[in-house]
């Protein structure tokens, strides 16, 4: 097992024969902690997860095919040797491991932002947290929430093994993301990740990707292509709201099928129809969406 160093951290490159329910073959007990995650290349999946059953260690698993160029790889390096983690890579068949470690650290520092080719991303939420929101003027990170008395449940760090760091940050999502399904499972109270499931919307906030960079705002862990420390002030950064109440006439929602794909297309007609034509056509909520 080959192993690359990271300043005092490394990457530590497995062989095909380790998963992460296995020990840890690099350390002198056999544990990982907090001081360790995992990437690994998966043909048998179509984009990427953080979900690995039984689990040992945080495993971020990306389809060979759903990162072409490796910046979601050299992303995730780069976030965790920054937060002094040791990192398992594990790559797929006909791949050289050794060969992309040299070329992350070639370039380390240099790589365009995954997020550079996205307008905008999400932040999903729910009606009672908007109301909140607004009152702050800003989107607080779980842990600036529970330093001012609001209690937070994180759903995916003990089943994941996320690492404690994610709680300083608030998180964005691709417009076509799994928002809605964290929001759900924070309404359940347990990870859900049924498309089908019935499910209480709230509310979609949509941010300027570009504006977030130019501030010198946003990071990527990887996981999360784009995600800004401890607070996002709402102002100069939103550009959009959509609220469930939106659409009286849905009586029944599930989180992607429904909330996902007609957030979406509401937000499309922002984009492209002037606000005197959106309210003409669909009346539009007077306490709703900003204008750009």
């Amino acid at each position: 097992m080959m192993k690359k160093k990271g300043g005092k951290h490394m990457v530590f490159m497995a062989t095909m024969d380790w998963y992460p329910t296995d020990d840890n073959p690099f350390s002198e007990d056999g544990e990982y902690g907090d001081a360790w995650s995992c990437f690994i290349y998966d043909n048998s999946i179509d984009d990427y997860s953080i979900n690995y059953p039984n689990t040992k260690v945080y495993t971020l698993r990306v389809s060979p095919d759903a990162d072409k160029n490796y910046r979601r790889l050299f992303v995730f390096l780069n976030y965790e040797l920054s937060y002094g983690r040791n990192v398992i890579l594990k790559v797929c068949d006909g791949m050289d491991g050794q060969k992309l470690l040299e070329e992350f650290y070639a370039h380390r520092g240099k790589e365009k932002p995954v997020v550079a080719d996205y307008k905008y991303m999400v932040h999903s939420t729910t009606l009672d947290a908007w109301k909140s929101i607004q009152k702050q003027g800003a989107l607080l990170s779980p842990n600036m929430l529970k330093k001012i008395g609001v209690n937070v449940k994180e759903i995916g760090l003990k089943p994941m093994l996320e690492p404690k760091d994610y709680s300083d940050y608030v998180m964005l999502d691709l417009l076509d993301g799994c928002g809605e399904l964290v929001v759900n499972s924070r309404n359940l109270g347990e990870i859900c990740t049924d498309p089908n499931i019935s499910y209480s919307p709230g509310v979609r906030l949509y941010f300027s990707v570009e504006k977030i960079l130019d501030a010198g705002l946003g990071i990527g862990d990887g996981v999360h292509l784009l995600k800004v420390k401890d607070c996002l002030p709402l102002e100069n950064f939103l550009v959009d709201v959509i609220s469930a109440d939106m659409f009286p006439n849905i009586d029944n929602w599930t989180p992607i099928r429904k909330a996902m794909l007609l957030y979406h297309s509401i937000h499309s007609y922002f984009v492209f129809v002037s606000l005197a034509s959106i309210h003409k056509t669909i009346g539009r909520h007077p306490n709703g969406p900003i204008s750009f």
